[in-house]
């Protein structure tokens, strides 16, 4: 009765999948698309099907695909397969929702989903995503966790779990969640790794590991360079270890890659009117002008939060 309750709400749900055969997907896994959406209404069942599941393993990540090939193996009496290729559908439309930040929603999908086991792992770690956006520490906690030895989700379920441990000031705790990501996940097809050392980065900065810190600010700089907060936090990290002009070039560097980042500015001329040339100081004094102590705890409250950014991949 359950697989057939799945098919009802397969044939209502199929109306918002059917393909949208638009320029925006591979041309050749459209025009499969198309020409299997056209099968299928025209009666001929096994062609639909052979040619949908071309389009499924041409573009495997476009859930209009996989939802139209559910369609058709549920009119040809395949509820196995019908229920694997919607709730990957499921799934895969959740994240897009998840890109457009509608995390309510993306969880609501999800929740009507009982995924078979080799979908599950990335169901736990969508709904694990949602939760961790709208502050749910503790569920989300729970659903990464179900995932943090698996090999495909290791990096990101332990990014996520340093992540909580961080948000929740327990500083040791995230320290090697954190390590873990930002070791798997220096791959050179990881766009997120920058994220991943700058992370980890902020953690030792937080622990006092200041060369560690340093070494994870420059790995996320040399991805990504066009961020004014690594710049500034390996220049704090430099002044800590006793290395002042080093410190100063590196807060230098930060104000020219945002010249609007006011705390980078406080932090250079207060270095400066300590370390370096005082006349230089009273230029980014007058700068950032009257910038009151508030202020100053405001922005830096900003920048200590971790960036948490990665997407469900």
């Amino acid at each position: 009765m359950a697989v057939w309750r799945g098919l009802a709400i397969i044939g209502v749900t199929a109306l918002y999948f059917r393909p949208l055969l638009c320029a925006q997907q591979p041309k050749e896994a459209a025009a499969q698309a198309v020409a299997g959406w056209k099968a299928y209404e025209e009666g001929r069942l096994q062609e639909a099907k052979a040619l949908l599941e071309r389009a499924v393993k041409l573009s495997p990540a476009t859930a209009d695909y996989q939802a139209a090939l559910a369609e058709v193996e549920a009119k040809m009496d395949d509820p196995d397969g019908a229920i694997q290729h919607f709730k990957r559908a499921i799934a895969l439309n959740a994240q897009i929702l998840q890109r457009k930040g509608n995390d309510h929603e993306a969880l609501q999908i999800l929740r009507i989903s009982h995924p078979k086991p080799e979908l599950a792992d990335l169901v736990h770690f969508t709904i694990g995503f949602s939760l961790f956006r709208l502050g749910n520490f503790g569920p989300a906690k729970s659903e990464f966790e179900t995932l943090v030895d698996k090999p495909r989700f290791k990096a990101s379920a332990s990014f996520f779990l340093g992540n909580i441990a961080y948000t929740q000031g327990q500083f040791q705790e995230a320290e090697p969640y954190l390590a873990q990501a930002a070791s798997l996940g220096n791959v050179g097809d990881n766009k997120a790794y920058n994220v991943y050392a700058y992370d980890y980065g902020l953690v030792l900065y937080k622990l006092g590991k200041f060369a560690e810190a340093a070494d994870q600010f420059r790995a996320s700089i040399a991805q990504y360079d066009r961020d004014p907060l690594p710049w500034m936090f390996l220049g704090r990290c430099e002044e800590q270890l006793g290395d002042y002009p080093e410190a100063i070039s590196m807060l230098e560097t930060s104000i020219r890659t945002d010249p609007t980042f006011q705390l980078s500015y406080y932090e250079l001329a207060r270095l400066q009117q300590r370390h370096g040339d005082a006349k230089r100081a009273a230029e980014l004094f007058e700068k950032i002008g009257a910038m009151k102590k508030e202020e100053v705890n405001i922005e830096e409250e900003r920048a200590t939060k971790l960036k948490s950014t990665p997407t469900p991949r």
